[in-house]
């Protein structure tokens, strides 16, 4: 009796340890793991995998301002809402019946979603915005598809070139698509592209306007890696020259022009003649100084760089050309003094010493000077004609060469 008990004890404890060992029951693979109102995820979703279809996610890039354009970065920042579609096949409805729109989710859903890897090329920095929690959202638009939006600071890289500084107009690409899954896993598409340029930061130093990419920009080809869908927008920066006009420009060109009245005033009057286009010309080189601390870092010389030193140059060739004038009026002036030395004859009696005069050496005297302060009048008279002229033609070759170059 006591042999049979202990062999159905024996046989109980080896059915128990035979189905520990290999005998699991069979799990539920339609029962719900993760349901977030009305929406759930089956238990053998996994947020690491793709889905099986072709993913389509379509930005919604709502730029609200453009906070910065650092010009010795070589960077752009944005203020905008970066948003993301896309769509969930794998989601599980538990109510059929059920057609939610615009259902906004609890952020912690995602910690089980997969989330497509969205990726900004050239960027320097994504900076969410938080207050009391980061502002961000996460909706259900209409059956299955999600829609993710974040409020942020974006700052990515941008190739500018300044030697049209302050003429200069720039071309930068915000570009957006997929790290590692090529157009056959994953294609992307603007959905909404909004900036309303009214709206933009008055302190910029730009004009801004913003277009969706090119179609020859939207794909990008990695040879043997694939070809990679790309989104987003084309920002066109306009420099505002308005300020460089009445601050520069207006300025060194009526210098320019002043330091024609030099020309009006007779050349023996040298402290005016001299101060004037003296003053003239250091106040331009202190412009200039300025200009070359403010101007962006450039491989040769910009636009206003190269009005700067054109100004310089006219206000040199004034002051070259009155000190040919004071040279000229120098040695003159010695020449004269020579032929007084030769002229001045003495005889020489035993009582007294004669000076020869005449009074057509006189006549003859006052007529070169004349004749000298003609030349000299007719000099000026030249420079005042050929520097405005000069300067006329300067302008009409500087202006539609420095707009139209590119």
């Amino acid at each position: 009796m006591h042999m049979k008990c202990w062999k159905c004890l024996a046989f109980v404890f080896l059915q128990f340890w035979g189905l520990g060992r290999g005998q699991r029951p069979t799990a539920d693979f339609t029962s719900i793991e993760e349901c977030v109102s009305g929406y759930c995820l089956p238990t053998e979703y996994n947020r690491l995998e793709l889905p099986q279809n072709t993913t389509h996610v379509a930005m919604n890039l709502e730029v609200l301002d453009v906070l910065k354009v650092d010009d010795k970065k070589f960077s752009v920042t944005l203020n905008m809402y970066f948003g993301v579609y896309w769509t969930e096949d794998r989601l599980t409805v538990r109510r059929p019946d059920f057609d939610p729109h615009w259902l906004p989710i609890n952020m912690d859903f995602m910690r089980n979603l997969w989330i497509p890897n969205v990726f900004v090329y050239n960027l320097v920095s994504f900076d969410a915005l938080t207050c009391l929690k980061k502002l961000a959202g996460l909706w259900i638009v209409k059956d299955k598809e999600l829609f993710y939006n974040q409020a942020t600071h974006v700052t990515f890289m941008c190739p500018m070139r300044f030697n049209k500084f302050p003429l200069d107009a720039h071309t930068c690409k915000f570009m957006v698509g997929s790290t590692n899954f090529d157009m056959t896993r994953m294609t992307f598409d603007n959905k909404k592209l909004d900036y309303d340029p009214k709206a933009r930061n008055t302190i910029l130093d730009y004009q801004i306007s913003i277009s969706p990419l090119k179609e020859q920009d939207r794909i990008l080809a990695y040879g043997d890696a694939g070809n990679y869908s790309i989104t987003g927008f084309e920002m066109k920066m306009t420099r505002n020259v308005a300020k460089y006009l009445y601050i520069y420009y207006l300025p060194s060109g009526l210098f320019v022009v002043v330091s024609w009245s030099s020309f009006l005033i007779p050349p023996e009057v040298v402290p005016g003649r001299m101060a004037l286009l003296v003053t003239l010309f250091l106040v331009l080189i202190n412009i200039f100084n300025t200009i070359t601390n403010l101007s962006p870092n450039v491989e040769g010389m910009t636009a206003i760089s190269s009005w700067m030193i054109a100004c310089i140059l006219f206000v040199s060739a004034a002051l070259t050309g009155y000190a040919g004038l004071l040279y000229y009026l120098q040695v003159k002036r010695k020449m004269s003094f020579t032929k007084k030395r030769l002229s001045l004859q003495s005889t020489h009696t035993k009582d007294c010493m004669m000076h020869p005069t005449s009074d057509l050496a006189r006549k003859l005297e006052e007529e070169k000077l004349l004749d000298q302060s003609e030349l000299l009048a007719r000099i000026d008279t030249a420079f005042l004609y050929s520097f405005p002229l000069a300067f006329v033609i300067f302008n009409v070759i500087y202006w539609p060469f420095w707009i139209t170059w590119s």
